[in-house]
Parts: C-alpha cells; structure tokens; sequence
C-alpha cells in the first residue's frame, strides 16, 4: 500500500470565535454530506470485500487500513469542498496525534468538524461488519451536529441543532424521526463492545448487546438500548457524532463524573462515559 499518508490540514486554518451555524445553512451541509457518506461507505466496502487486507499499525499501537485512509482522503476533499471555513480533525491526520494540541474548547471555539473515516477498524479486520463513518461538528466546545453512517447495514443516522434525530436505512430512503425511550421496567438493554468485560451495572440490565464502533449511540437514540457504558479513555472522534445523535434524540452523553461531554481537551481525548436514554 505504500507509506502512511499523513495531513495537517485541520492547522492551516486560523484560530477565530464564529457564532453557530445558521440553520439553513446545516441543513444544507447535512444535505451536501449525504451523498458524501455513501460514496466513502462504497469506497469501505469495496476493500471490506476484498479477499486480504493489508494491516498497518500506527504510533498509537492501533491498526490503520488502506480503508480508514482512503475514506479518509475523500471526505476530507469533500468537507474543504462543503464548509471550506471549517477546519477538519481526523484520526487519521497526524496532526491529531502530535504536539500542540493543548487548547481547549475557550482557544479553538470556531465550529470544526472532528471524523473517523473508519470507526471500528478492529470489526473491519474481524469481517463483523459492525463499523461506520463518523461525521461530528464541534461548536463553542460542545457536540453540535452528527451524521453516522453503517456502510454494511445501509443505515444513516443525523441529528443536532435544527436537526431532529433521524435515521434512513437501504430499504426505506426517508428520513424518519427517532427517540429515545424510557427504560423499561423490566431493566433494558445494556450495549457494549464484544471486548468489553462484564460489569456491576451489566446486573442491572434484562439483556446486553453487542455492537462494534459508534453505532451503538444509533441504538441509543432509536430506543433499540437504553445504555452504553465505556469505562477505559477514547478519543474525541469517536463520540461527537454519536452524542450529537442522542441528545437531539432525547438522551445525554455525560462522563463519569455526571458532566456532559464536551470537545476541544488535550490532545482530542475522553475518559470515560455513559451514553443513555431516558430514566
């Protein structure tokens, strides 16, 4: 495949205090990406198919694929093309990983996107299907706007500012709205990676699923689970998207010490969160 490509596009862009979106104006966005996910979902897949993959590991000791990179190349092209004024932070641009990134959401409040080309890149390798493209707008430090997208399931979430909550799925092309549920009496649904070990509160809930990347906020806010609990550190880029989701969908997104999640930490990092419905 060649040598790692690398960008630091996201740092080209001055540092700058912008109000909001307006609302026609995301709609547009939301509407201008859409294409976009399918396009880089067909590029996923088309490797996703293919026979070998050639697996390559990154400084952080994570696996990184020809998949995650030219995903990668193409919805960056396309949000330079999109919201040109909006800087882009992607896993895989090395300048997420590297010094520099002390500032927090007061020093970098213009709106920026954060992505993952490839959530999920360790189900990808696996063959279970179960990974997505996350799409996150940060405003004034807070998860503002997400698109999720399942390239395998043909399933599209979005949702955030003007935005309900909204999925779209292959056999249904219309958007439909989606809502968090109460948690039922009988103790719900706890949603966790196939990785993660079994936990106290895992006790509490009549049954636990397992689903790999950020499709499981979908889950959240299609009231299809009613918690998701991450205990161990993630970054920033696996989480925007999906708490923007779930809070237009009637959840919260809060870590662990009860406060809500917010973007912009040093180096792009999160500790650990509950993502749930409503109690």
């Amino acid at each position: 495949m060649g040598e790692l490509r690398f960008y630091s596009l996201a740092w080209n862009y001055p540092l700058r205090q912008e109000k909001q979106p307006s609302n026609q104006h995301l709609l547009q966005v939301a509407e201008a990406l859409e294409p976009v996910l399918h396009a880089a979902g067909r590029v996923i897949l088309e490797i996703y198919h293919q026979p070998d993959h050639v697996v390559q590991t990154k400084a952080d000791q994570s696996p990184v694929t020809e998949a995650d990179l030219e995903s990668h190349d193409l919805l960056l092209k396309a949000l330079r093309d999109i919201t040109p004024e909006w800087p882009v932070i992607s896993e895989e641009d090395s300048a997420s990983h590297t010094a520099g990134l002390d500032g927090g959401p007061s020093q970098y409040a213009s709106p920026f996107w954060l992505i993952d080309p490839l959530d999920g890149t360790r189900e990808f390798i696996g063959r279970t299907g179960e990974f997505s493209i996350n799409l996150g707008l940060v405003v004034e430090g807070q998860a503002f706007f997400g698109m999720l997208y399942g390239p395998l399931q043909g399933l599209l979430y979005r949702g955030g500012g003007p935005i309900s909550a909204q999925r779209k799925t292959r056999e249904d092309n219309t958007w439909q709205d989606i809502h968090c549920r109460r948690r039922p009496a009988n103790g719900g649904v706890l949603i966790s990676s196939r990785r993660s070990a079994a936990t106290p509160e895992g006790e509490q809930f009549a049954r636990r699923d397992h689903l790999g990347s950020a499709l499981k906020f979908g889950r959240i806010a299609e009231g299809n689970a009613d918690l998701y609990l991450r205990r161990g550190p993630t970054m920033e880029w696996d989480t925007c998207a999906g708490q923007a989701i779930v809070e237009a969908a009637g959840g919260q997104v809060l870590s662990l010490s009860g406060t809500r999640l917010g973007y912009g930490k040093p180096q792009w990092r999160n500790g650990g969160f509950t993502a749930s419905g409503l109690y």
